[in-house]
């Protein structure tokens, strides 16, 4: 008796423990995030999720793909956010799926590369595809892309998105600002400045509006340009 006892103890430790760390391996390797509504205690927890969730959203919309493609693209696929802005701005320009771009990219091992692929080479020029052929930083080219995408999708003339850029607002963040902007018709001098000067983070701003960071990705989704 008292030995099944001990080795019942024993098996539970060890399935308790066992549990936990499958526990904390999946949290970790989903790369979920934990805090996905604002709180007043931790203004700024929210903000990761609101600005994933709102550029994730603009880029699904923008490019006709699915949001879960996207995240599943960052997430299981270890797709980088400048990668995935180019790849996905190199498939619009053709009929050469988003996958295929992205095994090239594989394959070739720089964007420079890819592009003298024949699949690639003949496409109309473009912004993005002219830099990439003269071996411009990856970075950048996705800088400029996002500015792009970002100007014709809210329909901003670009040295407003230019300015924005150059006060150190990131792709994230313009997306999320000229949605809130769109909803609230605050302008987005004001909203920045909250941000910027108030101290006030992206996810407490919107709360301030009235748009909860899971809805903020469903505004872009529904946006229709005037």
């Amino acid at each position: 008796m008292h030995k099944t006892l001990v080795l019942y103890l024993l098996l539970f430790t060890i399935a308790v423990f066992s549990s936990s760390g499958l526990a904390a391996e999946s949290v970790k390797g989903c790369h979920c995030f934990k805090d996905r509504t604002y709180n007043p205690l931790a203004k700024f927890a929210a903000d990761d999720y609101i600005l994933a969730t709102t550029f994730n959203s603009l880029l699904s919309k923008y490019f006709g793909i699915s949001k879960k493609q996207i995240v599943l693209l960052k997430m299981q696929g270890s797709i980088g956010q400048d990668d995935l802005i180019i790849a996905l701005s190199l498939s619009k320009l053709s009929v050469i799926p988003l996958e295929k771009i992205l095994d090239l990219k594989n394959q070739k091992k720089t964007w420079q590369d890819v592009t003298a692929d024949p699949m690639i080479s003949n496409l109309q020029p473009s912004h993005t595809l002219q830099a990439l052929r003269a071996g411009t930083v990856p970075s950048e080219v996705a800088i400029n892309a996002a500015n792009e995408i970002i100007s014709s999708f809210f329909l901003i003339p670009p040295e407003t998105v230019n300015q924005l850029r150059d006060k150190g607002l990131t792709e994230k963040e313009l997306a999320l600002l000229f949605i809130l902007s769109s909803i609230s018709g605050r302008s987005t001098e004001e909203l920045e400045l909250q941000h910027e000067q108030g101290g006030k983070s992206w996810s407490e701003i919107a709360d301030s509006l009235g748009v909860m960071p899971v809805d903020a990705g469903k505004h872009i989704l529904n946006f229709t340009q005037k």
